[in-house]
């Protein structure tokens, strides 16, 4: 009786921390994650890689100690909110290496996220609003600026990223009916209304967009007709924040949506309503947008308390109870 030889299969080696970030970056490809996302990922594990090649450290000899020594070395250099978001990135990375194999054990299973006070973003008040729009307008005869001035009352009257800002495409705005199409986080797709403001603008500045040659189907674009980036948009907003000499608050697509936030709840917008135009996916952030923002929603409550608003003609007592 004749036996078959045996098929041999190349064992699989453990590749180099480069080589597994690259898998770890297809893995996030391949769940459909965002551009963004994806981007976030690899910036932050470029560093912590960067700084375990300074120590030797290899993809299975990478420890824990290894970990700490990053996440201090971070502490001395940038806020704790910046510095949990190198933890979940890591843990993510070292689940993934132990999911695939790759290690027997997780180094970062017992990180936890640094304790974080209440973080307030910084936030436009009115005046600095109507000097940073009032500034850009009286110049929007050029493309440049007429472009410049309909995206930032957009970011500012909808709240949207600047990734969901600049993704935009002409099948995305509905001008007729006063919508917006938003793909974010996720390749999550939701709709927006837009203020009479804005749709006015848009649909100027759409006019003006279309003598523009060759620059696909993008709304925003550069005079040359290439995709507006990131990087573009917030030296843009830099510039036009110096112009109309704002102080005190770094004028960014963050700004402006933290700015439609407080506004929204200052007015006493609905908090759900808020959630959907935001595009998150639990009440968690407007909860959080609330704390953040008592002391609008307080005076916005002093001046619309029922029971104040007709105190003059409900008989309660006056005194108070000591």
């Amino acid at each position: 009786m004749r036996v078959a030889a045996l098929k041999t299969f190349p064992i699989a080696t453990t590749p180099d921390l480069d080589a597994a970030l690259d898998i770890f970056i297809t893995s996030r490809s391949i769940k459909n994650l965002s551009n963004e996302t994806i981007a976030w990922y690899r910036r932050r594990l470029k560093t912590f890689i960067d700084f375990l090649k300074t120590r030797d450290a290899t993809v299975q000899s990478f420890a824990y100690h290894d970990i700490i020594a990053f996440v201090d070395q971070l502490q001395k250099t940038v806020k704790p909110q910046t510095v949990n978001g190198f933890i979940r990135a890591i843990k993510a990375f070292c689940s993934f290496l132990c999911d695939e194999g790759f290690r027997d054990d997780n180094p970062a299973k017992r990180l936890a996220p640094l304790k974080t006070g209440l973080y307030a973003p910084r936030t436009l008040n009115d005046a600095q609003i109507t000097a940073l729009i009032n500034t850009i307008a009286k110049d929007a005869k050029s493309f440049v600026n007429l472009r410049d001035l309909t995206l930032i009352c957009l970011m500012l009257d909808c709240g949207l990223r600047v990734s969901e800002a600049i993704n935009l495409r002409f099948d995305d705005i509905d001008l007729v009916n006063g919508f917006v199409r938003v793909i974010g986080k996720g390749n999550k797709e939701r709709v927006v209304p837009l203020g009479e403001t804005v749709r006015m603008l848009l649909s100027r500045y759409l006019t003006k967009r279309m003598t523009i040659q060759c620059a696909g189907d993008w709304v925003f674009i550069t005079s040359l007709g290439t995709k507006l980036t990131r990087r573009q948009v917030h030296k843009r907003l830099a510039t036009w924040a110096k112009k109309a000499g704002i102080e005190g608050v770094r004028v960014s697509p963050h700004s402006l949506r933290f700015t439609f936030v407080r506004k929204w709840l200052q007015s006493g917008g609905d908090s759900i309503i808020l959630q959907r135009i935001l595009g998150h996916s639990s009440a968690a952030m407007t909860a959080y947008y609330a704390i953040l923002f008592a002391s609008d929603l307080q005076d916005a409550h002093k001046r619309h308390s029922p029971v104040d608003g007709l105190a003059p003609m409900l008989k309660l007592p006056r005194k108070r109870v000591t």
